[in-house]
């Protein structure tokens, strides 16, 4: 009895560290760092030490009401073009895709000062890539059922394993 309730144990951390480790909530600049013009160039050095993947969460410390964070596409961040972002007034944004988010400062004096961001996100971890064309001759197999997700665990993977993790630490 005393073998299953470790073995529960050590399963039910297992599926505890998936289930915390698909996304990540960040705050932008860190603790220290807030979203204002003087710390533009502290907020730049920041973000190239980081590394984003798509599910990952941004928030922005509360800043002065004397400015805002914008979302806008690559021109306007070069043009710190502040009236057609994507997303006006942004507190918190999930990193829905991989690529390249643009953020800037919805004051445009502050934008040309450089209180702009870029953030580069990379695909999740649990993303394959695509298998080479099959070759063979006969029928094709069926559909995966899940062929999005790819290898590995995902998110609802994780939160199954939080449950069972909950269900083994009850039963300890």
């Amino acid at each position: 009895m005393a073998h299953l309730r470790i073995s529960i144990l050590v399963l039910s951390l297992v599926f505890l560290s998936f289930a915390f480790s698909e996304a990540k909530e960040v705050i932008v600049g860190g603790k220290h760092i807030s979203w204002n013009i003087d710390s533009s160039k502290t907020l730049n050095e920041w973000i190239q030490k980081k590394h984003f993947r798509v599910g990952d969460q941004l928030k922005w410390k509360s800043y002065k009401d004397s400015d805002s964070v914008l979302q806008v596409t690559k021109e306007d961040y070069e043009s710190c073009e502040t009236s057609k972002p994507i997303k006006a007034n942004v507190t918190e944004i999930t990193l829905d895709q991989a690529g390249r988010f643009y953020f800037i400062s919805g004051v445009k004096v502050h934008c040309d000062k450089g209180l702009k961001l870029v953030v580069i996100v990379k695909p999740p971890k649990h993303v394959s890539p695509s298998p080479a064309p099959a070759t063979a001759t006969g029928p094709a197999a069926p559909p995966s059922t899940n062929a999005a997700a790819g290898p590995g665990f995902s998110l609802s993977n994780g939160i199954f394993g939080f449950g069972i993790g909950l269900v083994g630490m009850a039963l300890i």
